[in-house]
């Protein structure tokens, strides 16, 4: 039988706090049943979901010019139910959550263990028989993909980059026949076993051994790249700097979806605060600072209230309703620290991935010293390049390229030179603004590499300006190309260390995929003067 189980926080003392009392009433057509074997080992309520039914909103679309008989009789019906249950171990109590149908809608996500049905499914999985993976990165700029392959692999047949993506699901089928024959695991862990209701608490202290066991780490020791803050202080004073940086709009902030799974229905989505909300298309950090704006949501306190409900094509809910907080991402260097909250929670990056990723970023080599002019404080970044234009380089970022066969255009570089040096500049250190200027580079010798066209376009613009190189699409030097990725920033020490986290490791990715075409890559910080 497949069932989705749960594990509560250990701040979680009573059954009360387990699930959210505004939605298992009897309005909602829940009821709470009477246990009626007096021989369980372990303490529960059940509650039941009997019948809930709505009129489909695909009616409204109909009925205006269409006959539909018995119309009243057209309902969807669902029956659902949620079991929460406490164990004991070590003389700790634990409580679990089980629900099947929509019985998950009951339950209180913001007490949940996060890492519940990854950790335990990473524990128990056959790591030669995974099926699906759900990925997001942590740069600024945030991907998610999910995976699936039609035969059990492992985990590196799946695509995964082990220095960028952070897994949030994983499927596969089980080592331990016992515990169950396949499972997925996110917070939630979806397990095929043969159970009954009276042994679900064995059931569940087989989990939570699974759950607190390190066997993961001999095939999956790199989800610890991440670790999970769990002191409540530290979590409140970080939660501050969150707010702060809203409040502020300083652009550390973005909005992602947290579930590929119960957000791939979604095709608006509905904000709201206490009665006030409002529908938008697509989520993303100008919607919500648009949402703040319209109803003066000032006060640091009252960010978080602001709800997010996924909506189908006819306006139906069909994900639980939840804080904006589960849509952050944001990256914060507090006490020498580097924490980012992400899915809901925040993580410090561990030392010593941290540590890999700085030394990667070290091996970069840097341009000389007077490479590029200073930048004026306030001077915009097309004056700058504009002053560039002389004998050794030539202007170049209003020279974009029309891709063949697409509506895109890219930008070559801002600046090249007569040494091949192809530069990109951008005036700050943000993340977003990084996440773009990396990809320029990489997306631009992509191109130069594989597409005759512009490789035409180049060297006809070359030939202008530096008549002696003599390139052509044929015989252009790729390996005396260099990308130097400029950066203005008024801070002071070396540009690889100033770089923000996220960048850092998107940075490494687009440094990898150029030096595969054959070229290299520099960096260079531009000095910002009054």
């Amino acid at each position: 039988m497949k069932l989705t189980y749960y594990l509560f926080k250990s701040t979680v003392e009573k059954f009360e706090d387990t699930i959210i009392s505004k939605k298992v009433t009897a309005s909602n057509n829940f009821e709470e049943l009477k246990i009626t074997n007096e021989k369980l080992n372990f303490e529960t309520k059940v509650f039941i979901q009997r019948n809930k039914t709505k009129e489909p909103k695909w009616l409204k679309f109909l009925e205006s010019d269409v006959e539909i008989l018995d119309k009243a009789e057209l309902k969807n019906t669902v029956n659902s139910f949620i079991i929460i249950l406490k164990i004991y171990k070590d003389d700790n109590e634990y409580f679990f959550g089980i629900t099947g149908g929509m019985g998950f809608t009951g339950i209180n996500k913001d007490k949940l263990e996060s890492d519940f049905g990854l950790k335990v499914t990473l524990n128990c999985v056959n790591p030669s028989e995974l099926k699906a993976v759900d990925v997001r990165n942590i740069d600024i700029k945030t991907r998610q993909k999910r995976i699936h392959i039609n035969k059990g692999s492992r985990i590196d047949e799946f695509e995964f980059d082990f220095q960028q993506d952070i897994i949030n699901l994983v499927s596969g089928k089980s080592k331990a026949e016992k515990i169950g024959k396949n499972l997925r695991g996110t917070a939630s862990l979806n397990l095929d076993s043969d159970i009954r209701f009276e042994i679900l608490g064995d059931k569940c202290r087989e989990l939570l051994d699974l759950y607190q066991s390190e066997d993961y780490k001999e095939e999956f020791d790199f989800i610890d790249n991440m670790k999970l803050i769990k002191s409540k202080e530290l979590k409140n004073t970080l939660f501050m700097c969150l707010w702060e940086s809203i409040g502020d709009r300083d652009g550390k902030v973005l909005l992602t979806y947290p579930d590929m799974i119960e957000y791939e229905r979604c095709t608006n989505f509905k904000l709201m605060y206490n009665s006030k909300h409002k529908e938008v298309e697509d989520l993303d950090i100008t919607k919500l600072y648009a949402f703040l704006d319209e109803l003066n949501i000032n006060k640091y306190e009252n960010y978080e209230k602001v709800k997010v409900v996924g909506l189908d094509e006819f306006g139906t809910p069909v994900t639980t309703t939840v804080s904006i907080k589960e849509f952050i991402v944001y990256e914060i260097k507090f006490e020498e620290k580097l924490y980012i909250f992400t899915l809901n929670d925040w993580y410090y990056i561990e030392e010593n991935y941290y540590k890999v990723i700085q030394e990667e970023v070290n091996k970069i080599a840097l341009m000389n010293d007077g490479f590029l002019q200073p930048i004026k404080k306030g001077e915009s970044e097309g004056s700058y390049n504009e002053k560039h234009n002389n004998d050794y380089f030539m202007l170049m970022d209003k020279d974009n390229f029309q891709i063949p066969k697409s509506k895109s255009k890219i930008e070559i570089c801002d600046l090249f030179s007569k040494e091949n040096h192809f530069v990109c500049v951008k005036r700050e250190t943000s993340s977003a603004t990084l996440s773009h200027l990396f990809a320029q580079g990489s997306v631009s010798m992509d191109l130069l590499r594989n597409v005759p066209e512009y490789r035409e376009k180049l060297t006809i613009l070359i030939d202008n300006k530096f008549k002696n190189l003599n390139y052509n699409i044929d015989n252009f030097p790729y390996e005396k190309s260099i990308v130097v990725y400029a950066i203005s920033t008024d801070k002071g020490g070396d540009i690889r260390k100033i770089i923000p986290f996220f960048s850092k490791v998107n940075l490494l990715q687009h440094v990898k995929r150029i030096k595969e075409l054959g070229m290299d890559v520099r960096l260079f910080k531009i000095p910002i003067i009054k």
